[in-house]
């Protein structure tokens, strides 16, 4: 199972996961309000907080076993998560605005499943959604059409007998939707569909030896962003990547320059003049890449200190004044914390983050409803966050992180904080 696509100065996240396993964990509590950006610090998001008591366990509460990697929103009683089983599995998840149920797909079904991961995500309508992400070396496509997923034939991969990993999936409509990746070869990979079926579209490389695209955004059929990363020199940093679509042909975008390398792994955007793209730097430098379009040209926007190997994972961008970015960094010691930032029209700040582990995907549908989701570790345990309009909470009805608030068993009397963990 691949896991998700974040990179730290030329390494994977696994880095990140080990670390989570290693080391102890204090969770930090909530807030209701964003807190202002410890900049000065290098370990902006790692201040010490109070361990949330967890709550007791309902009858219908839900423990996912495994990784959730994206995460798209319709409204607020209809969101939809997708990842990977502690089988490694393909899983979705559906929110219906009361309970998580976990719906299960043809890819995922037991027992003639096959190992396999999702790891993107995008809604049309009620009756219309896709996930996208890998399965036996193969790229998966599925789609949902109100009742069941059912697995969609995807275009046989460039050069004929290798591989391709899709990484995400972005829909401008119905019969406009994209999704991205990179092949064996280490190229991009960019196909389309177009109502009927999907087929490969050109893509640019980078002049280096390998380029992958992590992260794509729709806007309209003249208008659609990928971004990855790709390297000058075999075994060189990582650079940004920005790719466009303007109707016709996807070209490169130049991006700013970025000391050390970085690479980006989201794309969202409100509009034609406003996007975001997220990542993470390069050179062993740590913390989150923030870069922004105005519909002229992308320039980077300071991000607050995320700890040591910091990163941003995933962005969405509701309208200029708002906007989250989620992701994770390493404390010490504490271990791996989860990194929620906000973006008000001005400035990019912490919200504190009631998880342990890595936020791998967000989404929003209002002022007063976001959601985020990822995993303690890899594999592991699937965590889940809600936003209310005043702070970041584990959702009623789901048990996650087993060192996080999250939950207790049915019948375990009284909350009372977990035992620490090293």
């Amino acid at each position: 199972m691949r896991v998700p696509r974040i990179r730290i100065a030329g390494v994977g996240v696994a880095v990140l996961a080990v670390a989570m396993v290693a080391s102890c964990g204090v969770a930090r509590s909530g807030g209701a309000r964003p807190v202002a950006a410890n900049t000065a610090s290098a370990h902006g998001t790692c201040a010490a907080g109070r361990q949330p008591s967890p709550a007791v366990a309902g009858s219908g509460s839900l423990t996912v076993g495994g990784q959730l990697n994206a995460v798209a929103a319709l409204s607020p009683g209809s969101v939809w998560a997708a990842g990977s089983t502690a089988l490694t599995n393909p899983v979705t998840m559906h929110w219906n605005g009361e309970s998580w149920m976990q719906v299960l797909t043809p890819s995922g079904d037991h027992p003639d499943s096959v190992p396999g991961n999702f790891e993107g995500l995008a809604i049309v309508s009620p009756r219309d959604a896709w996930a996208v992400g890998t399965s036996a070396g193969e790229s998966l496509v599925e789609h949902w059409d109100a009742r069941t997923w059912s697995r969609v034939p995807a275009p046989s991969p460039v050069p004929a007998g290798g591989s391709v990993a899709l990484h995400a999936v972005a829909a401008a409509s119905a019969a406009d939707v994209w999704a991205v990746g990179e092949n064996g070869d280490g190229k991009t990979v960019i196909i389309h569909w177009n109502g009927r079926t999907w087929t490969h579209v050109p893509s640019p490389n980078s002049a280096g030896p390998s380029s992958d695209l992590y992260g794509a955004a729709a806007i309209s059929a003249s208008d659609a962003w990928a971004v990855g990363d790709s390297s000058v020199a075999s075994g060189s940093n990582r650079s940004p990547l920005i790719e466009h679509w303007n109707g016709t042909a996807w070209t490169i975008v130049p991006g700013p320059a970025v000391p050390g390398g970085g690479s980006l792994t989201a794309v969202s955007a409100a509009s034609a003049v406003s996007a975001w793209a997220v990542g993470s730097l390069g050179s062993g430098a740590g913390g989150g890449l923030i870069e922004r379009w105005n519909g002229r040209s992308w320039t980077i926007v300071p991000s607050p200190a995320l700890g040591d190997a910091g990163q941003l994972a995933a962005v969405t961008a509701s309208s200029p004044v708002s906007a989250w970015a989620v992701g994770g960094g390493l404390c010490p010691g504490q271990g791996a914390r989860t990194v929620i930032e906000h973006w008000d029209g001005r400035s990019w700040a912490l919200v504190p983050s009631p998880a342990l582990g890595e936020l791998t995907g967000v989404t929003a549908t209002s002022p007063a409803s976001a959601w985020a989701v990822g995993f303690w570790t890899v594999g592991a345990t699937a965590v889940i966050e809600h936003w209310n309009g005043r702070a970041w909470t584990w959702p009623s009805g789901f048990c996650a992180s087993p060192s996080g608030p999250g939950c207790l068993p049915p019948g375990s009397g009284s909350p009372a904080p977990p035992a620490s963990r090293s």
